[in-house]
């Protein structure tokens, strides 16, 4: 029985630090600068974010798209603006803004209308 006492103190400690390392970052995985979410029905294919300093891509492998509901992050260099393009996965693209990089994360949400919405992360959730 002394056995069950020691058990049930670690799993309780267990279960408040899994409550605490969040699922959006996991742990040793930096918060990203930039983030882009789907909330409309069209799929993403691939992203772009670029520059005057760099240029990041990402393609969506496997046949496994950004869907409605799903997001993708970005870590962008001290910049003060980036291009962000979206596109389907024939390369059409579905939207391009600039972003004006603030000290907290930003987030460019796609619409249904396939408008791009731009607001602070924070703000966002």
């Amino acid at each position: 029985m002394k056995q069950g006492y020691i058990l049930l103190p670690g799993l309780a400690l267990a279960l408040t630090l899994a409550g605490c390392a969040g699922a959006a970052h996991p742990l040793g995985e930096k918060q990203p600068d930039l983030v882009v979410y789907n909330d409309s029905t069209a799929i993403i294919g691939s992203i772009t974010v670029s520059s005057d300093r760099e240029s990041q891509g990402v393609a969506m492998a496997d046949g496994s798209p950004l869907e409605r509901g799903e997001s993708y992050g970005f870590q962008v260099a001290e910049t003060e603006r980036v291009t962000v393009e979206l596109w389907d996965l024939e390369q059409h693209s579905l939207g391009r803004c600039q972003v004006k990089m603030e000290e907290q994360p930003m987030r460019v949400t796609l619409d249904d209308e396939l408008g791009l919405r731009i607001q602070a992360e924070q703000e966002a959730e």
